[in-house]
């Protein structure tokens, strides 16, 4: 009994974070037409769900990070466009989550305005291991030339702004 009322605690709050991640995605995300606003809040959710799968899978142990990559790029992922590669490293289930959302952001980016929205572009993922430190490096060829965008959206704010307070 005291074990499945711990679960049931660890459920709920499991919950009450996830909730409130998709308030803050629904609440913070701005576009210029209903359409492009649900695409982006549909785009985002989706990707709490797949590495929600990932980690109940696990039993909230962690993430590996090669799989929550693969997850994150499939829907993007058509032909040999995409490779990645790295050390295999269980991300923590917080580490996990906003690597996910970061991805997201990156590869529907990618999509929009990079290296992912011509045939000939190409874009690489790669991640290592440092002492303590992960890095992972995003590399986007053959795409239209990079321009300097007029104002950061949310996508882009949110990804610096939990990289640099969470991770």
């Amino acid at each position: 009994e005291e074990r499945q009322n711990l679960l049931a605690r660890e459920v709920d709050h499991r919950a009450k974070n996830a909730l409130a991640l998709a308030q803050s995605i629904v609440r913070l995300t701005r576009a210029s037409e209903v359409k492009d606003y649900v695409q982006a809040v549909e785009g985002r959710i989706s990707a709490l769900a797949r590495v929600h799968t990932i980690l109940s899978l696990s039993n909230w142990q962690g993430a590996e990070i090669g799989r929550l990559v693969e997850e994150e790029i499939a829907p993007y992922s058509t032909g040999e466009q995409i490779e990645y590669l790295g050390a295999e490293l269980q991300l923590q289930p917080a580490t996990a989550q906003t690597l996910a959302l970061a991805l997201h952001e990156l590869v529907t980016n990618s999509a929009k305005y990079g290296a992912l929205s011509t045939l000939a572009g190409r874009l690489k993922i790669t991640w290592e291991l440092h002492s303590d430190a992960m890095q992972l490096t995003w590399e986007e060829s053959g795409g239209p030339p990079v321009e300097k965008p007029v104002s950061r959206g949310f996508g882009t704010r949110s990804v610096i702004a939990s990289i640099e307070t969470q991770l």
